[in-house]
């Protein structure tokens, strides 16, 4: 599992240590486990990477292999990371991703701009860089498990380098959902909204790389 619970363990050694004179006390008994969470708090997965909050951001999904069927799930999934991002005030200044997408499918230079430029022409400072890898629709067969693969990176657009992940390749994120199987999993309204809140799910998992949040809360697959 790629959670970093490490610190969060610490904690709780270091409470079961001021709470060791107790312990022979109350030996057979359950109140010690209970109040080790209460000074501990849950387990949490940190964040990966801290995004500088007083430069200009833009998340860009770029899907070059056409993996989404359809364009208004690639909104929904930028919607989502935004939304999140802005909800836990990670950036002051964060632009419309969309305008990126804009950029990107008017380019003349037929796929050759690059993520620098891109963020340069909108005005954006650092890049959020969300490359879809595999869309598996909710309702191939009704026995195929959805998932949606992505890898992330963070540019730093002025000075043209590679902030986060160390590897170029970027950081790979996968979701899963439940299988749908039945009729109503091929019922084209079902099967919209069966996509639209995969991909969701896809956009939360790529702004909870940058702020620590619970295990409880986690929406990407572990071990990745």
């Amino acid at each position: 599992m790629r959670s970093t619970t490490r610190p969060a363990l610490q904690r709780a050694l270091a409470a079961l240590a001021v709470l060791g004179v107790f312990a022979g006390a109350m030996a057979g008994c359950n109140i010690v486990a209970p109040i080790v969470l209460l000074v501990a708090g849950p387990p949490t997965f940190e964040k990966e990477f801290d995004l500088d909050s007083d430069r200009p951001t833009v998340v860009f999904i770029d899907d070059p292999r056409s993996q989404l069927p359809r364009r208004a799930l690639r909104i929904e999934l930028l919607n989502a990371a935004q939304d999140d991002i802005l909800r836990k005030s990670l950036v002051k200044d964060l632009i419309d991703g969309q305008a990126a997408v804009r950029v990107a499918d008017a380019d003349s230079t037929g796929g050759q701009m690059s993520v620098t430029e891109l963020g340069r022409t909108i005005g954006a400072e650092v890049v959020i860089w969300v490359t879809v890898d595999q869309f598996v629709r909710p309702d191939t067969t009704g026995d195929v498990q959805p998932i949606v693969s992505i890898r992330v990176r963070v540019i730093d657009a002025e000075e043209d380098t590679l902030l986060y992940p160390k590897s170029p390749t970027g950081r790979a994120v996968r979701v899963t959902d439940a299988v749908r199987r039945g009729a109503v999993a091929n019922a084209a309204g079902a099967r919209s909204a069966a996509e639209i809140a995969i991909v969701q799910k896809v956009g939360k998992a790529a702004a909870q790389l940058f702020y620590e949040h619970p295990v409880t809360e986690h929406v990407a697959d572990r071990g990745l």
